[in-house]
């Protein structure tokens, strides 16, 4: 079977896959449910173990790790509605989910992060019918029974990746709120992309601009490393995979290049390793087929060296750590028997 749109977080003992939309064959093609499934792995077992299904179908969620031991799922898509705005916390002692605090607004495909002291905050929504809504923050504070306003973005736009840095959160580029994406005459029409960068202040709950990325991007991928510093990298500009890297320092809030990929590439993942490094793995390439390649990004000298490959290649996929420098990997591959599209599982080890 085929998923997309589902979450992968880490959790004691292993790691919680929940939801996604599932792809069944229907003749010559195919039609998608969005599902109930939820999975557990066992470190222990290394294997995969059912859990009780999620109450109601969820696709297009954000998913948190918290420091407890839970996780929090948050906003997606159901059966019926491109939005939703309830929530649902995981508990490890019972293995079974419980109804959270509904959001302030629904969101489809939100961000979330977890803050130092627990605190969840969210934003976006690809379902932006108010072009602002998207862009208004809120919060979940640790044992708190509701959602509160976290403060509009200075930019009413799609955001970029969203990463904390210490009790700050930075938002790095997005896209001007718009629809329309077409290609005449060989030319990428789209709405324009912004290169500025946001940065959430906790005391006072607002945001403020800071220095520019290097470079316009859509659909980067951003982490925050060991350090603190936010590593973001690829993405696309005017049609074209971009390899290059840069990287956010808190003590300037400016943006510098971090070097450039051997493989322009899309849909990978990146990841932070605990020794200060990250790792870009898989990803579509030129003739759109995933690949097993992983290029690790070495913070002293700024530049990118291969790493360990993945058992098969892969786009779309998300990695946990269920151990030190090691890592669930979950995501699109293709059936060695018939090349079809599945959803596998490996162990990655990062050598870290």
């Amino acid at each position: 079977m085929w998923l997309d749109g589902f979450s992968l977080t880490p959790v004691p003992g292993g790691a919680l896959f929940a939801g996604g939309g599932e792809w069944h064959r229907d003749g010559i093609g195919a039609v998608r449910r969005v599902s109930t499934l939820a999975v557990l792995w066992d470190s222990a077992k290394q294997g995969w173990v059912e859990l009780p299904p999620l109450p109601h179908p969820r696709e297009g969620h954000a998913a948190v790790a918290l420091p407890d031991g839970r996780t929090l799922l948050i906003g997606g898509r159901d059966a019926t509605s491109p939005e939703v705005a309830s929530t649902l916390f995981w508990e490890p002692e019972t293995r079974r989910f419980r109804e959270g605090p509904s959001l302030l607004w629904g969101r489809a495909h939100p961000s979330a992060v977890v803050l130092p002291d627990g605190a969840v905050l969210v934003l976006g929504s690809d379902f932006d019918n108010d072009r602002a809504r998207g862009t208004r923050a809120e919060l979940l504070r640790p044992g708190a029974s509701a959602w509160e306003p976290a403060g509009q973005t200075v930019r009413v736009f799609h955001p970029g990746p969203v990463c904390v840095s210490g009790e700050r959160v930075v938002i790095a580029g997005g896209r001007d709120n718009g629809s329309g994406f077409a290609i005449i005459e060989g030319v990428h029409l789209a709405p324009p992309l912004d290169q500025g960068t946001e940065v959430w202040e906790p005391q006072g709950r607002s945001w403020r601009m800071a220095g520019p990325l290097t470079r316009p991007r859509d659909e980067a991928v951003g982490v925050t490393l060991s350090d603190g510093r936010v590593l973001v990298v690829g993405g696309w500009h005017e049609g074209t995979a971009l390899a290059t890297a840069e990287v956010w320092d808190p003590r300037t809030e400016r943006w510098s290049p971090a070097g450039e990929l051997a493989m322009a590439r899309s849909s990978f993942a990146l990841t932070a390793l605990p020794d200060g490094r990250a790792a870009v793995s898989g990803g579509l390439v030129e003739t759109f087929q995933a690949t097993d390649s992983v290029e690790i990004w070495e913070p002293a000298r700024g530049t990118w060296s291969p790493g360990p490959s993945l058992a098969c290649g892969r786009a779309g996929h998300l990695l946990a750590p269920v151990g030190t420098g090691v890592f669930l990997v979950v995501g699109g591959s293709r059936s060695t028997g018939t090349g079809d599209p599945e959803t596998s599982s490996e162990v990655w080890h990062s050598g870290s």
